[in-house]
């Protein structure tokens, strides 16, 4: 029994100090978003925004568990996204396999600030407005193409979106 709680005591603390630096490397060293779920409502609203085809390739910002890089290719879309929580990876990329979309969906384990943006025809992001402008410079310096980019809730900051429905912004690049 003793060595029991003695382990259960390990892994709690190794839990928690795992937590920590997670968060530490998250808020400070590659800031992103927290994970907050797009709604089923919304997913719908950014791919109809998008004017999503399947010819298109969306790349997903911080694609949580997976719900709009599903959504993309069950209309026939290819859809690549970029998640830095191991847990989230780990759950979408499960539901991709069960739902046998993994021929169309990939989820990369990495910051989305390290993405190549230059193979996407759309991408999705539900970023804070103070990382928005951040990512409109990676956008504009890197870009050597046109694409869409649907933003949940916040827009980019001094832009104005080319078509808005609800709290969904579409801006061309």
């Amino acid at each position: 029994m003793y060595y029991f709680l003695l382990f259960l005591l390990f892994l709690s603390t190794s839990f928690l100090f795992l937590f920590f630096f997670y968060q530490i490397y998250t808020i400070f060293l590659q800031p992103g978003a927290v994970y907050y779920p797009t709604t089923n409502s919304s997913v719908r609203d950014m791919l109809k925004i998008s004017k999503l085809t399947s010819k298109d390739i969306l790349i997903d910002l911080g694609s949580g568990d997976g719900r709009i890089l599903i959504a993309a290719a069950q209309l026939g879309a290819r859809a690549i996204g970029y998640e830095i929580n191991p847990f989230l990876v780990y759950k979408s990329r499960q539901l991709i396999k069960n739902l046998n979309l993994d021929n169309m969906v990939s989820v990369k384990w990495k910051s989305f600030w390290k993405a190549d943006f230059n193979q996407a025809t759309i991408i999705t992001v539900y970023l804070f407005p103070h990382l928005m402008k951040r990512l409109q410079k990676i956008l504009e310096k890197k870009l050597n193409h046109s694409l869409r980019v649907v933003c949940n809730d916040y827009p980019f900051p001094g832009l104005k979106p080319a078509l808005k429905s609800k709290k969904i912004f579409l801006f061309y690049f």
